[in-house]
């Protein structure tokens, strides 16, 4: 799924954009809405397993669903995002500022499951209302919202559209807002469907992000969800434990065959038989040879089944690169160099997606600290460092190890840094050096060293 490319020459003023061509890229957008309904779907468990009719009456028609996509979705975003972004600059403590009020750590962690399901996520930006506006992001649904870029190889925006249903008292839908966000300007239109000619122009309002306020996050190049490829195989699962389950009912219900034997001669005889038979459990059979009474059943074999259900369980993991948490592998005191080489291909995952994650989140600080500007405070982002943490189970006692063994090679903030309880490495450190230093002007005090002008006023501060 790219996105929607238009020549930059059709128009000499992007600002003012005809409803022609916005109409043209609704529709362009919509057609890949369908794959998207279906990705939400098997996220949330809503499987074509549950469709499921046999064709033969009465036989059992289990659709149990093991919601692997989910799994696979969950474990990726904890492990990228469990932990939230970290940025470093010098001059960002505005931007940080802004960040904190608008629970950024909480939009990233929704942003990052919507490229994990739907392989894109889009975010819109906007000013928020209160007598201090701030710049805010806003996650929107993917199949309600779109980019359009031009055809150079940047790929540069040229406008946005969001667009919404309108419903009247009865919350029926009576028409669709679209809203169009150019680079200076945020433009409203009604329309009655997505497909109408007609615009009526509510409105215009200018903004100050410098730039189209929606930017697209990519999962990976392709643009695909983490599961989209496996979801051949998470239907063969679907099917197979769900016919594992029917072939169990089915061996419960078995039909009973009596060869040389009549339970009646008549169907009211025949059904006393039947009752007496369920209540004693017991059947005399006639003295002749040709008697006998067996039950009709499938021969089932759990054990090739198991492998079948193994083996595609484990394609699943592996293609997907998320592993299966509860395998036996997973040993619960594993070292860090270990659980690391387990969790290899899911690195090579999480790689993949910070990459891409990253280049968005570098441009979500432009279009902030454009806004700031206006407000009369500078802000330079170009030297911001962006640092993803893995959420890994940490271990504290290897990383205290590790700092014994380097200290007096590495510097102190860098060790500090390795420690899973410590936020701000360069804090922390600051900390730890002046304590070191009252402890030094205490020891002086005490055996009555002179300390000079830095030990009385550390002893004024005692």
């Amino acid at each position: 799924m790219m996105a929607i490319i238009r020549d930059r020459s059709l128009l000499p003023n992007w600002n003012d954009i005809p409803p022609e061509m916005i109409r043209n890229c609704i529709q362009e957008h919509l057609k890949s809405v369908p794959r998207l309904d279906k990705l939400e779907s098997y996220y949330l468990g809503k499987h074509p397993i549950l469709a499921r009719n046999m064709d033969a009456k009465g036989l059992p028609n289990n659709r149990l669903v093991a919601n692997h996509a989910k799994y696979i979705t969950d474990i990726a975003v904890g492990y990228v995002m469990g932990d939230p972004v970290k940025y470093e600059g010098d001059g960002i403590d505005d931007i940080l500022e802004v960040f904190k009020r608008g629970d950024v750590v909480s939009h990233d962690a929704e942003l990052a499951k919507d490229l994990s399901i739907f392989g894109v996520g889009r975010e819109l930006y906007y000013m928020t209302s209160d007598d201090n506006p701030y710049p805010r992001p806003a996650l929107i649904d993917p199949r309600h919202i779109f980019l359009v870029v031009d055809d150079t190889i940047e790929h540069l925006p040229l406008f946005g559209c969001h667009f919404y249903e309108k419903r009247d008292i009865s919350n029926s839908v009576v028409g669709y807002y679209v809203n169009v966000y150019t680079e200076g300007e945020v433009i409203h239109y009604l329309v009655k469907d997505l497909g109408s000619q007609t615009y009526e122009e509510l409105g215009r309002e200018p903004h100050y992000f410098g730039g189209v306020p929606i930017v697209e996050f990519w999962n990976n190049e392709e643009q695909q969800g983490d599961f989209e490829q496996q979801i051949s195989l998470i239907d063969a699962y679907n099917v197979l434990m769900s016919d594992r389950v029917n072939d169990k009912e089915q061996l419960v219900d078995a039909i009973l065959k009596l060869k040389g034997v009549s339970l009646g001669d008549d169907e009211e005889e025949a059904g006393r038989t039947i009752r007496l038979l369920k209540e004693y459990k017991v059947l005399e059979l006639p003295s002749g040879q040709d008697a006998d009474a067996a039950w009709l059943i499938k021969n089932l074999s759990e054990s090739d089944v198991e492998v079948l259900r193994n083996a595609i369980r484990d394609d699943i993991h592996q293609f997907a690169m998320v592993p299966n948490l509860t395998d036996k592998n997973f040993a619960a005191n594993a070292s860090g160099v270990a659980m690391k080489y387990k969790l290899l291909g899911l690195e090579q995952l999480a790689i993949i997606k910070e990459r891409y994650f990253k280049k968005g989140l570098r441009k979500r600080l432009e279009l902030f600290a454009n806004v700031l500007r206006v407000k009369g405070k500078a802000v330079d982002v170009s030297d911001v460092t962006i640092t993803m943490t893995r959420n890994l189970p940490a271990n504290d006692m290897e990383a205290a190890q590790m700092i014994a063994t380097l200290r007096d090679m590495v510097s102190n903030q860098t060790l500090i840094g390795q420690l899973s309880f410590v936020d701000d490495p360069a804090t922390e450190n600051q900390i730890v050096e002046e304590e070191k230093e009252r402890s030094a002007a205490r020891m002086a005090r005490e055996f009555g060293m002179p300390m000079g002008d830095e030990g009385d006023v550390n002893a004024q501060e005692q």
